[in-house]
């Protein structure tokens, strides 16, 4: 039994978004402290003087837990934790120096501000990169919107173009989603949405991509993949969907399918003419009864409401 976590993307990155912003707090907080001691003359703070203090440090502890799943565990964040363990420890030498000695040497505060700098610009990248990521992803389903759909669909042309290797895009229509809205209620009608994302992302190739197309539609990009075996692909994606229950909440629990339409990107149409080819497919799986995938040939017929 699955419930869909709606926002199962969005959430992991405000998380990771909130982490980098602590760091980057704890480091001025930690800089502030150096100042006060150095500048007055004052015994430092005993944790200021630690080494090796970034292991025992909020931002160390919550890198530890995750810094083998992605995608925490990209290069840009090791980067950013050696930057962080490096700099509370340039601090702490500094500090246990600075409130005892006349003066600090300037090439050694000169370094500590380069750490500093490093640290902010890289922290800032990458607080900024899931930031634009936040905002690229449906709140309800979890899946990255139309907006990014075109963009990445452009793209991807533009790639099986020049590279002359085969890509297919689908359509995925959950079935007889209004008597689903009408018979539980449009807060049910949600979680199936988004229960329903949450398989089709964790049932594809993580090189495939879906999308909120739009009510209760995705759209699927499966690249470097030919019509046969993005049917196949497709067809155990169907099968994950239909074999789950969606439990919502309240200790009933609802099984729904979802009917796909599959077309061959071919490179030198337009993508309104590929989407439109996969919602022909698409219409022709549900006149063939539902929970099932077509592909799209030149004498299907169009698509309806």
């Amino acid at each position: 039994m699955i419930a869909g976590d709606a926002d199962s993307h969005r959430h992991r990155y405000d998380r990771i978004v909130s982490a980098v912003e602590r760091a980057g707090a704890e480091v001025d907080d930690r800089l502030a402290r150096f100042h006060r001691s150095a500048i007055c003359k004052v015994r430092p703070d005993p944790d200021l003087l630690k080494l090796g203090a970034h292991g025992s440090s909020s931002f160390g502890l919550w890198y530890e837990e995750r810094k083998d799943a992605p995608p925490v565990d990209q290069p840009a964040f090791g980067t950013l934790v050696a930057l962080h363990e490096a700099l509370l420890n340039h601090i702490a030498l500094l500090a246990e120096r600075a409130w005892k000695d006349a003066r600090v040497p300037v090439q050694e505060y000169d370094a500590l501000l380069e750490k500093v700098t490093a640290f902010n610009e890289l922290a800032g990248r990458l607080t900024r990169a899931f930031q634009a990521a936040i905002s690229d992803i449906d709140p309800l389903t979890g899946t990255q919107t139309r907006q990014v759909m075109l963009r990445d669909l452009k793209r991807e042309l533009q790639r099986a173009r020049r590279a002359g290797t085969p890509g297919c895009l689908a359509l995925a229509d959950v079935d007889r989603f209004k008597s689903i809205n009408d018979g539980y209620g449009h807060a049910v009608g949600d979680m199936v949405l988004a229960a329903v994302a949450g398989l089709l992302i964790e049932s594809l190739r993580p090189y495939d991509s879906v999308y909120r197309y739009g009510g209760e539609e995705f759209l699927l990009c499966l690249p470097e993949t030919g019509p046969e075996e993005a049917r196949r692909v497709l067809e155990r994606v169907r099968g994950r969907v239909a074999g789950q229950s969606i439990a919502l909440g309240d200790g009933r629990s609802l099984s729904v399918t979802v009917s796909f339409g599959l077309t061959l990107m071919t490179p030198r149409r337009p993508i309104e003419e590929l989407i439109d080819r996969a919602d022909k497919a698409l219409y022709l799986a549900k006149e063939n009864g539902r929970d099932r995938v077509e592909v799209w040939r030149p004498e299907a017929p169009d698509a309806r409401a």
